[in-house]
């Protein structure tokens, strides 16, 4: 059930399927032959209208990794202080040069954990912000419905709740991470630079003078480790994007177990469902064992370059010290620069791991940011939706297709007018249900005109009616806030729909939809009817689970009660005529659905 729904429109958007083609468990139907770029995806809270707050976090953030880079130089130069202190048994130096650098970790330590903390905070201003604007884009009108009922894309949820956490608190950390790699590579290139002096190379009866040597061989270790990574984790991007696809599948495949406990247990399929939870956690097994054995390729080739080139640092540094170019002293703080650089040039294959993972969850939310963009800019497809200041619900002939496109059936123009009651008859599958979806605006599969009055307030009751979780009072007057009614209105409703044993379980909170029975579930739904009191109803099946009797007595207080509305009751049973005064009977196929007066 749902209200009026307003226009759905957007700007158009582009389209990508990013999903890797082995990825079982998360196909989406986006056209891969639109891919968005990933780059303005990720910008777009940079240019919101939060961006100064997030700038002047990110700023401080920045500014205390410049701090921190200050403090790693000073205490490299204490290092070699205190070596050369040590050498030469100056204990006064040694004391003083000793406290400095105790002093300077104390200092780095404390900026560190604060900036840790501020990091937290920007983290969470940018994650409450695209998830405020992916969960408006998904519930706008019927967006989410069209997603699911086209099969665009699997687990929005998910990815939603989720990926976004992951997408936010990665990004920040690999940024961040980023900037104080550059700082300390800049820094400690240039340290080194003049620290390394110039090595001297006699070669072919020429000498080779080269400036800042060390520099040099640190970062042509780096250029190794990372080519050695990405050899061998470049297939690591697929199998992470396939991860979240099969993980995410085997949990709503549970979670539709415990959500429909009782079907499957009056059908006994307890064991068909252990073979479908099984089947689908094999998957899950098979990806992580495909991620475990290439993590531990990744994982074992850079262990075994970062253990060939271990001595590096002192050898690097060896030739300053033998031609006396350097102290002991001197050597050390060479070595220890070596280190550093290193260190920060290691960052780039050690992140990969960590990168791969992020551009996974960035594809998934880029998925889903496509087909909110594709949904919003296909609006209702064929159908023209139109609000007017007429009073009754109008429209041409409709044209209902099939998803695949197939020919439902053809309606003559249509008027529903306030107070009349309406019956819809027609067989299975001759598209009665379909013609509601267009009425309401979810179905893009067609053509022809809509005219809904701007200023009447319509219900649509499906079938099988939605009980969201809460307090019983919540579900009784959604989709509407349960502060909207009183407590008298609302036991009233109860009663009226044969539902009085619930008046004093308003308050409780619980899984009513697992709680009611089919016929409570839909007698639920006439008390919300009763209770929002529309201009029209549109009733979808609404009381195929109670028995004659019940549909009778819900149906005489509906008109007793509500007799200005106007009802319009899609049904078989014939018992429903004698409630209504017009039908319109559809007919399938090639046949046109015509009223009879």
């Amino acid at each position: 059930m749902s209200l009026t729904p307003s226009s759905i429109a957007g700007p158009a958007g582009e389209h990508a399927d990013l999903t890797p083609p082995d990825a079982p468990g998360d196909e989406t139907a986006l056209d891969s032959s639109h891919r968005p770029r990933l780059t303005p995806f990720v910008l777009e809270y940079w240019k919101s209208d939060d961006k100064w707050k997030a700038l002047a976090l990110l700023a401080i953030t920045l500014g205390i990794t410049f701090f921190t880079t200050f403090l790693t130089v000073k205490a490299n130069q204490l290092l070699g202080a205190v070596t050369d202190a040590l050498v030469d048994r100056q204990w006064r130096a040694l004391l003083l040069a000793f406290t400095a650098s105790v002093g300077v970790g104390v200092v780095s330590g404390l900026v560190t954990i604060s900036n840790v903390a501020i990091g937290q905070v920007l983290d969470l201003r940018w994650r409450s912000w695209l998830t405020d604007r992916l969960l408006a884009r998904w519930t706008r009108a019927s967006e989410f419905y069209d997603i699911e009922r086209d099969g665009l894309l699997k687990n929005a949820d998910q990815r939603i709740a989720e990926d976004v956490r992951l997408f936010t608190d990665s990004f920040l950390n690999m940024f961040t991470s980023l900037i104080a790699v550059i700082a300390d590579t800049v820094t400690f290139a240039v340290l080194l630079w003049s620290l390394s002096k110039t090595l001297e190379i006699r070669l072919f009866g020429s000498t080779w003078v080269i400036y800042g040597y060390m520099v040099y061989i640190a970062f042509a270790w780096a250029i190794g480790g990372l080519l050695v990574t990405h050899w061998f984790g470049k297939r690591l991007i697929a199998l992470n994007m396939q991860r979240q696809g099969v993980e995410a599948d085997y949990r709503y495949l549970a979670m539709q177990l415990r959500e429909n406990a009782e079907q499957v247990a009056l059908y006994g399929g307890g064991a068909r469902e252990h073979r479908r939870l099984t089947e689908r956690f094999e998957l899950v097994k098979r990806n992580f064992l495909q991620i475990v054995g290439r993590n531990w390729k990744v994982s074992m080739a850079q262990t075994a370059y970062g253990r060939l080139f271990d001595p590096l640092n002192t050898v690097a540094a060896l030739p300053l010290y033998f031609t006396g170019q350097v102290t002991f002293g001197g050597m050390t703080q060479s070595a220890s620069a070596f280190g550093s650089l290193k260190s920060a040039l290691s960052f780039f294959s050690q992140a990969y791991i960590g990168f791969v993972q992020w551009l996974a969850v960035a594809n998934r939310l880029r998925d889903l940011d496509s087909a909110l963009s594709m949904v919003e800019a296909r609006g209702r497809g064929g159908f023209t939706v139109q609000h007017t200041e007429q009073t009754e619900i109008v429209t041409s002939e409709l044209r209902l297709l099939a998803p695949g496109g197939e020919l439902l059936t053809v309606t003559d123009p249509l008027r529903f007018r306030a107070g009349e009651r309406w019956l819809i008859r027609g067989p299975s599958g001759a598209g009665k249900s379909t013609l509601m979806r267009a009425i309401a605006g979810v179905w893009p599969h067609g053509s022809g005109t809509v005219s809904l009055p701007r200023r009447a307030s319509i219900l649509f009751l499906p079938q099988r009616s939605y009980i969201p979780s809460g307090s019983l009072a919540a579900a009784l007057c959604y989709p509407s806030e349960p502060t909207r009614f009183e407590e008298p209105q609302l036991k009233e409703a109860l009663a009226l729909c044969g539902l009085a044993r619930l008046s004093e379980s308003l308050d409780v909170v619980d899984q009513w939809q697992q709680k009611l029975s089919g016929g409570e579930q839909q007698r639920l739904a006439f008390a919300r009817v009763l209770l929002h009191q529309p201009d029209y109803v549109f009733l979808d099946e609404a009381t195929s689970a109670v028995d004659p009797a019940t549909e009778q007595a819900l149906y005489e207080t509906l008109i007793r009660r509500l007799p200005r509305t106007g009802v319009i009751s899609i049904a078989h049973r014939e018992s429903l005529a004698a409630f209504h005064d017009h039908t319109l009977q559809v007919i399938p196929a090639l046949g046109r659905a015509h009223s009879i007066a």
